[in-house]
């Protein structure tokens, strides 16, 4: 049985090693590699599930300003998770946490513009 066999990758994030602009084209980096990007990921979205409630209670904020907070926490150093990656955590943390957030990509990458132009030492990898 190949790897490949006993693990489940969700497009939603494979799709974060393919040219947007050709979407039938293979991933830009072996199995492997993905699977262990996926597992970090997941990782990081499954680790920040209780300290995002923690943080709503604590600090009476709303989801939004949740996102916001972790997304900046996560793009601090592009070289841990890319800009690509702290997103596809965020829309993993927000289906974890079962919110609704309207729009969640648009606002992500608002987000992300903003959190960029105060800290343009941060690299983007779209």
């Amino acid at each position: 049985m190949s790897n490949s066999d006993q693990h489940f990758i969700p497009s939603s994030f494979t799709d974060l090693f393919k040219d947007p602009s050709r979407p039938y084209s293979k991933a830009s980096e072996p199995f492997e590699v993905i699977l262990a990007r996926y597992d970090l990921c997941e990782d990081m979205a499954q680790m920040l599930y209780q300290p995002s409630l923690n943080m709503m209670g604590s600090m009476n904020i709303t989801d939004t300003d949740v996102i916001d907070r972790t997304l900046q926490g996560l793009l601090v150093n592009p070289d841990i998770v890319s800009p690509r990656e702290a997103k596809w955590i965020l829309q993993r943390l927000c289906e974890l946490l079962e919110w609704e957030v309207a729009d969640l990509p648009a606002l992500l990458d608002a987000l992300q513009t903003s959190f960029l132009a105060k800290a343009p030492i941060v690299k983007e990898d779209s």
